[in-house]
């Protein structure tokens, strides 16, 4: 069976308390034994991603990037990369179409890719919807 590469990636101020933690685990969970996840390396929650997955079993591979033009490059590349997208948003930043989340599903959107996304309303993780 061929693993699954699934894009993981949130808002650097995505809320990640124990409750929203545990939630994010149970969504990485739902992917099975064979998902390698791809994130973007950066503070906050993918850096959550990349601590947890060695935990919980998977394979978590970082794309950083050196910032300006180069985090625009690296989000193309996640994207064609992954089979799947997942993006958390920070829900104070959630009609922001300039973040580098938003950034991400629209390079999804833009490669067909499937995006499920998520975020907060009090103190608990919110399915938002999928394409």
């Amino acid at each position: 069976m061929s693993r699954r590469k699934i894009a993981i990636v949130g808002s650097r101020t995505f809320p990640i308390d124990p409750v929203i933690g545990k939630a994010i685990v149970e969504v990485m969970l739902e992917y099975g034994d064979e998902a390698t996840f791809l994130t973007r390396g950066s503070p906050g929650f993918d850096t959550f991603i990349i601590h947890v997955a060695p935990i919980i079993g998977r394979k978590c591979f970082a794309y950083p990037a050196h910032g300006g033009p180069d985090n625009f490059l690296r989000d193309i590349e996640l994207v064609k990369d992954a089979d799947e997208v997942i993006a958390f948003f920070d829900p104070a930043t959630l009609s922001d179409p300039t973040t580098g989340t938003a950034h991400v599903v629209e390079k999804a959107l833009d490669q067909k890719k499937t995006v499920r996304a998520y975020t907060t309303v009090d103190g608990g993780l919110i399915y938002v919807g999928a394409t």
